[in-house]
């Protein structure tokens, strides 16, 4: 049988020319090539199939569900108890045996990794899924295995069973109509879009953008730098990409800024540049703008800089477009990455000499992204912290995935494939999301003006505020150059919320929801610590911003239930919102004041209850069985006191202690007492030891037979004279009591430690 590789152009207009087909068309692949003599499994597949189809029986719209469910399970049990992987050699000898199915797939082998080897050899061992993935590993080496996926085009009127459907990616000119039709459809038809899409000022406006105008100057061609400060608004699109050595060389400074406003030869700027400018021009855009080129990045002392980050926000918001270059590793790369490796379409004819379109999409050498972290190789400017706000902030985004555009407005979500095959960037990242789950942040929509709705302002600003702490969790999980752009890296997003809520912003924090704001912590576990705390960063202790970028955030919802026990709760009481006396702060820039901060205290008055964190050496947690390095100190069962200490334990019962420190290292973050009879060998560097903190009340709640407290844990690090102290705060602690006896935690350390209400700074 005859496997023909049709070339691009071939390709779309054989799909182009299809005829429709209703109802289409559905065949067994193996039915339609053949089985006989078969010295592999495809006779046994396709009866496998045939009788697994025959049991639906159902009529009803449930029962073809749950059959359907039915079936796959028992697909997958089946496939697994066959033979999965085979030879080449294997391959050509059932080929040779007749089997027209083994025929088809070896072709189609061949061609489909034939930019890696010309044909097939027994160094590898070969299988093709339930779906029609063809694999490929060296022998029992399952690291290497590299994946190819057939799929058959959508339109057509006969398809083939199992086969999934995608639309073909063939590279640029077809990426790019297809781009323009999204477009065309936003600006046409999308009301949403229409009322909140991007509008213009003076304020708004960029100070600089790219006349796209191509100028030549000798044998070079170029475009070159204009200022905004004259002229009505200006249509322009932004690009977001990755920053690298290339990206440096060519950024405005002082010095170049006059040469650049006569001429700027497109062959100086690195790729991704200059895709974005072919883009912005095939799509009848003006201007562009490219933030390493239209912001001064030296010779200031930062003034551009500064009064451009503060307009962050308007900039992306004002854009006809945002050009994504999600994909690019470096900015040499282009935003083409998709042309690299475009689809192959096969022509293959069966026994009836009838045309069956085949589709195999490759992406690269390696095959398609088979786990989380190659995905998450696929996107590297995903991984980026500053640009979450980008894609946030965006009326439409297009994003230049691996193997082929995404486009995104306020209303609709685009992707060329239109199925799931070609990796899209929603994928995690150390086991831990970076695309956006929820459906807001899924078409990155921020919140929209809610004031003035009758019933409904009070219930919009709250989840406003759930939304930026949605979004803090989000962004400290990507990273970061530079620990002091932690706050300026976001404050596109804050300036935007901030123009709808009427409360202030301080810190990464909102005035009128610290109380809620405060409750954050580091997840982590055994098998992950948190980072320590980074020395460049300018937030205070008491905000998200001054933990390492990297890690998992999450808050205390008050409001919330928790887990499964979420009925019992009665009573919820927070303490910190009629405790914070004042909010003390300045920015370092009066141009961006959602940027970094010079200073920032909170003057509180509270009780605050000395305690002690007990650090267990690792002779205690071996003997005891404990997975934690560190607990309350409290008075403990007797296999925990083989180390003594002559302090006494807090005495409480049935309560679980869940601490969540804000870095890893105790010993900086604290002032540690080791312990006078420590067992542990002199030696090593973790002995048992007695660490001073204090705990602030944050929350308590109270139901049948449970209590559920939050504490913040600080630390003293000065008095001002005798009158007032300051804390930082290094973690936060949960405290679950099984009692049916409300814990007064004041009263419970009454005589072990000498808590009283106080004013204090928390720094």
């Amino acid at each position: 049988m005859l496997v023909e590789v049709l070339s691009q152009g071939e390709a779309i207009a054989a799909v182009e020319n299809l005829e429709p087909v209703d109802p289409p068309i559905t065949k067994s692949f193996f039915r339609t090539f053949g089985t006989n003599g078969c010295l592999l499994n495809c006779g046994l597949l396709e009866s496998h199939y045939q009788h697994n189809k025959a049991d639906d029986g159902s009529s009803s719209q449930a029962g073809k569900k749950l059959a359907k469910s039915m079936r796959k399970q028992r697909d997958q049990l089946f496939y697994k108890s066959i033979q999965k992987w085979f030879t080449a050699t294997q391959m050509t000898a059932s080929a040779a045996q007749g089997c027209g199915s083994c025929d088809i797939l070896y072709q189609i082998f061949c061609r489909s990794y034939q930019q890696n080897e010309n044909v097939l050899f027994d160094e590898y061992e070969y299988s093709v899924s339930d779906t029609f993935g063809l694999e490929r590993r060296r022998h029992a080496v399952p690291e290497s295995a590299q994946l190819v996926q057939l799929f058959q085009p959508r339109g057509l009127g006969v398809t083939l069973e199992r086969f999934p459907r995608s639309n073909l990616l063939c590279g640029r000119d077809v990426s790019m109509r297809r781009l323009r039709q999204w477009i065309g459809d936003c600006l046409d038809s999308h009301n949403i879009c229409a009322k909140y899409g991007a509008k213009q000022d003076e304020s708004s406006r960029p100070a600089r953008l790219i006349d796209l105008k191509a100028i030549t100057h000798g044998r070079r061609t170029g475009v070159r730098l204009v200022d905004t400060d004259t002229g009505g608004p200006s249509r322009y699109a932004c690009l977001s990409h990755r920053w690298d050595g290339e990206v440096l060389r060519c950024q405005t400074t002082t010095q170049n800024l006059g040469q650049r406003s006569e001429f700027l030869a497109l062959e100086d700027l690195p790729r991704t540049f200059r895709d974005a400018v072919d883009i912005a021009r095939d799509l009848g855009v003006e201007y562009l703008w490219v933030d390493s080129l239209c912001i001064i990045q030296s010779g200031d002392d930062g003034e551009d800089l500064d009064k451009e980050l503060g307009k962050m926000s308007a900039i992306y918001q004002s854009a006809y477009l945002t050009i994504a270059a999600v994909s690019s590793p470096t900015s040499s790369e282009g935003c083409f990455v998709c042309e690299q490796w475009p689809d192959l379409c096969f022509s293959v004819a069966d026994v009836s000499h009838n045309t069956h379109l085949i589709g195999a999409r490759i992406l690269d050498k390696s095959g398609i992204p088979a786990s989380t972290a190659e995905v998450a190789d696929r996107y590297p400017l995903l991984t980026r912290a500053w640009v979450l706000q980008e894609r946030l902030l965006s009326p439409r985004l297009l994003q230049c995935n691996y193997g082929e555009f995404t486009f995104d407005c306020l209303e609709c979500s685009q992707c060329e494939c239109r199925s799931s095959l070609a990796p899209h960037p929603e994928y995690n990242i150390r086991g831990r999301s970076i695309g956006l789950k929820d459906s807001a942040f899924r078409r990155r929509r921020l919140p929209v003006d809610g004031r003035g709705r009758r019933g409904a302002e009070l219930a919009w600003k709250q989840e406003t505020f759930e939304y930026w702490r949605f979004s803090v969790t989000m962004y400290m999980r990507l990273g970061l150059s530079y620990p002091s752009d932690v706050l300026p890296a976001i404050a596109g997003c804050a300036q935007s919320l901030g123009a709808l809520i009427d409360t202030s912003y301080v810190a990464g924090m909102w005035r009128e929801t610290l109380s809620v704001d405060l409750m954050w912590y580091v997840t982590h576990d055994r098998h992950h610590a948190p980072h320590a705390r980074p020395k460049g960063s300018t937030a205070p202790s008491w905000s998200w911003a001054s933990a390492a970028m990297g890690q998992q955030i999450s808050y205390v919802d008050p409001k919330r239930n928790i887990g499964e026990d979420s009925r019992i709760w009665v009573t919820t009481k927070t303490f910190l919102s009629g405790a914070i006396k004042e909010v003390r702060w300045e920015p370092e820039s009066p141009n961006n004041p959602f940027g970094r901060v010079k200073h920032a205290h909170l003057e509180i008055h509270a009780v605050v209850l000395p305690w002690h964190l007990r650090l267990f050496c690792d002779k205690v947690k071996r003997g005891s069985g404990l997975t934690r390095s560190r607990d309350l100190h409290v008075q403990t069962s007797p296999h925990l006191s083989e180390c003594r200490t002559t302090r006494e334990g807090l005495a409480i019962d049935q309560t679980t202690v869940q601490i969540y420190m804000d870095t890893s290292n105790e010993s900086e973050a604290l002032d540690v007492e080791p312990f006078d009879y420590c067992r542990s060998e002199p030696w090593r560097w973790r002995r048992c030891a007695l660490a001073q903190i204090y705990l602030l009340q944050a929350l308590h709640r109270a139901g049948r037979g449970r209590s559920y407290d939050v504490f913040l844990m600080l630390k003293e690090v000065s008095s001002n004279g005798d009158s007032i102290r300051c804390f930082q705060r290094v973690g936060l602690v949960m405290l679950t009591t099984q009692s049916d006896t409300v814990v007064d935690w004041a009263e419970l350390t009454l005589g072990t430690s000498h808590a009283r209400k106080e004013e204090f700074l928390l720094c």
